[in-house]
């Protein structure tokens, strides 16, 4: 028999075109207008100077037009990872990038999200919905690449004036490769120790003096250090060709098209790890054994695929030294396969289901582990229109830098649920066999999916004034009207296509954020900040999914998650600009989380609450001395939250996967003009698994309630022959330190970090 279940929270409007078109006129007449205005007096010469990513570790500006002035006086913390700073560690994905920031972290997923490469945590939020690609929101998808990648952007704090629905703790900017005008080619290739092989190609050609085309490729395949079994499989091609480089009006078209097909890593048990519990072998008093973590648990069956097309187009205009006009559009399509068998719990019970007949405590070798094998189809889908109006103005004494603009876009998500038959079999812990982890498996489509979209439309405009040489008040608002949409068809267990259940969920609204700061600058090389900003993320706003469950966040019911930081903090630029030292204090309080209450009541009355400290440093202590460190501590808490069981509250909990003190730092020195050494080091401090704040401060009956802090370290040195051809050596994990990279939510398996292994590379310029 075939359900419908229908739910909308506000009236469904077919305005979504006029408004866009509205929008847009909005926002950009009066500024066009207004570009020869008497009230706009003596206007600056806006200056047009391309970031350099490629021979710094320091940046002096943003690549986001809403970032309206220098980062030494940007109110905000944004770090930046340069392309030297990854081709020097030879970080060939956004995780591996990421590791030069503090206060990321990452976790695994759960299910079929349990292989997800994107799943990190800023400032002890989940940002891995706010990924961006050259300030578009990016598709859903697995690794990330930084084969076509200029720079890695982490704006750091609340920012809904900047883009519009958004998690509590900032997000990531991906800067892409674009042409230029000039012939460059550069030929890479890598291998390391885990037979794994990586062929790059850079290709820049001048097609005139104001027009060239680029060509990136990339092909990746072999290992994973230290974990047997695992694979890689990768394929990149970017391509960019742009007219009018230098010009008053200038046209970038980008292709992006990235395959992956991977045998995914669902993990490591954790038996045997400190913290680990279980209550059989406890009440045994058994010693037991960590697990290898070379060992695989999947089935060598499993398979990640992956494709991606990102297509986009960027027009700029000068309509005078006083106004810029820039239009991207871009579309985008992800598809994303996936079977992944995880282990599970240690199997200790003798007989009924799910059991393990030759169970011996005393016999490691009989021990069992539970396998799961999950499945995934989603295809994530993306049309967006951005279009941003800059100027730098004058209103009497005071200057202004004005950026304003609107966007709009369509996003949609649609998962397919794979039905996969067979059986799986369970693992020997210490021995797991790849081979018979599935048996007689099938993999079929059983009609149940669920598709989401999200439409948006913004508007927004930002304002930086200089009061005086030494004052500067900046701020920010937007404006987004928003629909979410959910259609599903599912079937209860055990059932057919016949009892298939038809819900639609609808949710509506209008997101309002703002930013303001104040900057002081004592010295013109230095700022003294305070900063205040808002954001806010709606029912589905991270997943496109909504939900008809009373308890659920997704519920169209329920009001928007609000979040808003408050930061102080300085920044300096030493030693003639080339070196930049900045400090930050802040302060970001979550509420509208939902939660329980006493009487078994839902209510929107969680808050959570994260405060911490972060300074950095980057840049050229010399002209031979190059550094890129930081360092970050935090304190997390659930300040309300579930309260029905007293022995197990999470109020007073720190924030889950959330390390008090993360560090990092990469540094290198050029002993002679040919040769450059150097060496890094990443801290990241005691992560909680369990959200009880009871099992936190006393998790001896509790499995695995924390992670335990590591360190590791790295090296590298490079050899340029000649003009042309140059070597490098990278070692990683130089004391093969043993270490939890990241754990899922039960605390049953983890992945470990990569251990101890030797990358070498060779690059051809010319």
């Amino acid at each position: 028999m075939k359900k419908y279940i229908v739910s909308k929270k506000h009236k469904s409007t077919n305005s979504f075109g006029a408004s866009v078109v509205t929008a847009t006129l909005l926002i950009s007449t009066p500024m066009v207008l207004s570009a020869d205005s008497t009230v706009l007096q003596d206007v600056d010469v806006v200056e047009k100077k391309e970031i350099d990513y490629t021979s710094n570790y320091k940046v002096d500006k943003s690549s986001s037009s809403k970032v309206v002035q220098d980062l030494l006086d940007t109110p905000q913390t944004i770090s930046v990872v340069t392309n030297k700073v990854m081709k020097e560690q030879q970080a060939t994905t956004l995780v591996d990038a990421l590791k030069n920031t503090p206060g990321v972290t990452m976790f695994l997923g759960e299910g079929g999200n349990s292989n997800q490469k994107g799943n990190l945590s800023l400032r002890g939020f989940d940002v891995s919905s706010s990924i961006y690609k050259d300030g578009v929101r990016e598709l859903s998808g697995a690794t990330r690449d930084t084969f076509n990648t200029e720079a890695i952007e982490v704006t750091k704090g609340t920012v809904g004036a900047d883009n519009g629905r958004s998690v509590a703790s900032g997000y990531i900017n991906q800067v892409s490769k674009t042409a230029k005008n000039k012939d460059n080619t550069e030929l890479g290739v890598s291998y390391n120790t885990a037979n794994n092989t990586r062929l790059t190609a850079d290709l820049n050609k001048a097609l005139s003096e104001s027009s060239g085309v680029r060509l990136n490729v990339m092909k990746q395949d072999g290992d994973v250090p230290g974990r047997d079994g695992v694979e890689v499989d990768r394929l990149g091609i970017a391509a960019s060709l742009a007219f009018g480089i230098g010009k008053d009006t200038r046209t970038t078209i980008n292709y992006e098209r990235y395959e992956q097909d991977d045998v995914p890593d669902g993990g490591v048990s954790t038996v045997g790890l400190n913290g680990y519990y279980n209550q059989t072998l406890a009440n045994a008093g058994v010693n037991v054994k960590k697990v290898d973590p070379k060992n695989f648990y999947g089935s060598n069956q499993d398979f990640e695929k992956v494709t991606s097309d990102i297509f986009t187009a960027k027009f700029e205009h000068d309509f005078s030294d006083k106004l810029t006009l820039t239009n991207t559009t871009r579309y985008g399509k992800s598809n994303q396969e996936m079977l992944i068998t995880a282990p599970g719990a240690l199997v200790t019970a003798t007989t009924g289901n799910n059991s393990n007949p030759n169970f011996n405590v005393n016999n490691p070798a009989t021990w069992t582990v539970t396998r799961s094998g999950q499945t995934k189809w989603q295809e994530n889908e993306i049309l967006t229109n951005h279009i941003n109006i800059s100027t730098v103005a004058h209103t009497g004494s005071i200057s202004h830098n004005i950026s304003t603009g609107a966007d709009v876009s369509i996003e949609n998500q649609t998962t397919k649920t794979i039905t996969r038959g067979g059986t799986v079999n369970q693992a020997n812990l210490y021995n797991p066999n790849s081979s018979n982890a599935l048996s007689d498996l099938t993999l079929s489509e059983n009609g149940a999916q669920t598709f989401g979209e999200t439409k948006t439309v913004g508007v927004y405009a930002f304002d930086s004034i200089n009061l005086t040489d030494k004052f500067i008040v900046t701020g920010g608002a937007r404006l987004d009207k928003y629909t979410t949409k959910t259609n599903s068809a599912t079937i209860p267990r055990g059932g057919t296509v016949a009892d298939m259940t038809y819900a639609f969920l609808e949710d509506s609204g209008t997101l309002k954020s703002y930013k303001v700061g104040a900057v002081y600058k004592p010295l013109e090389n230095g700022s003294i900040y305070i900063s205040y900003a808002d954001s806010q993320l709606p029912p589905g706003g991270a997943n496109f999914a909504l939900s008809s469950s009373e308890t659920s966040a997704s519920n169209s019911a329920m009001e928007p998650q609000k979040s808003v930081t408050t930061e102080f903090g300085t920044k300096w630029d030493l030693l003639d600009n080339r070196l930049s030292l900045s400090t930050a204090i802040y302060k970001t309080e979550v509420t509208n989380e939902v939660m329980t209450e006493s009487d078994g009541s839902t209510s929107q009355n969680g808050e959570k609450e994260v405060k911490g400290i972060e300074l950095g440093l980057v840049g050229e202590i010399t002209d031979k001395w190059n550094i890129s460190a930081g360092i970050a501590k935090s304190k997390t808490e659930v300040l309300r939250a579930t309260n029905t069981n007293p022995a197990n509250t999470q109020e007073g909990a720190a924030l889950r996967f959330s390390p008090e003190l993360t560090a990092t730092l990469w540094t290198t020195y050029k002993v002679v003009p040919s040769v450059t050494l150097g060496a890094g080091a990443r801290y990241v401090g005691k992560q909680y698994r369990s959200t009880s704040s009871s099992q936190q401060n006393n998790g001896s009956t509790t499995n695995m309630p924390e992670i335990e802090s590591y360190v590791v370290y790295d090296a590298m040195a490079s050899y340029q022959q000649n003009k042309n051809l140059s070597y490098q050596l990278n070692l990683y994990n130089l004391t093969d330190e043993e270490y939890v990279a990241s754990m899922n939510n039960n605390g049953h398996r983890y992945t470990p970090g990569a251990s101890r292994s030797a990358l070498l590379s060779l690059a051809y310029k010319f």
